[in-house]
C-alpha cells in the first residue's frame, strides 16, 4: 500500500492542528474498538491519517451536517454560566 503523507491528510483538514485534533480524536475511536472504514494492516494514528486523506473522516461542520436531524444553535456572546463569576478579576 502506498505510503501516507502528512500532506495528504492536511488537504482535507487545513490546517496542522486541525490535523493534529481531528487525527488524534480518530485513533482513539479506533483504539476503543470503533470499526475502521478502510481495510489497513497498520496502527490505528496511521489508519486514522489514511481515512482523513481518503476523505471518509471530516470535521463536523455546520455545513457537513445539512440535512441531519440535530438542531445546532449558536451561543450568544452574552451568555452566563453557572460559576462564570469566579474567573471575573
Amino acid at each position: 500500500m502506498a505510503r501516507i503523507t502528512v500532506e495528504d491528510s492536511l488537504k482535507v483538514a487545513k490546517t496542522r492542528f486541525g490535523l493534529v485534533s481531528l487525527a488524534s480524536k480518530r485513533a482513539r475511536q479506533l483504539l476503543k474498538g470503533s470499526e475502521p472504514l478502510l481495510q489497513s494492516k497498520n496502527r490505528e494514528i496511521v489508519l486514522a491519517l489514511r481515512e482523513i486523506a481518503d476523505g471518509r473522516v471530516v470535521y463536523a461542520h455546520p455545513e457537513y451536517l445539512n440535512g441531519s436531524n440535530e438542531d445546532f444553535k449558536p451561543i450568544p456572546d452574552n451568555t452566563e454560566f453557572i460559576g462564570d463569576d469566579e474567573y471575573f478579576e
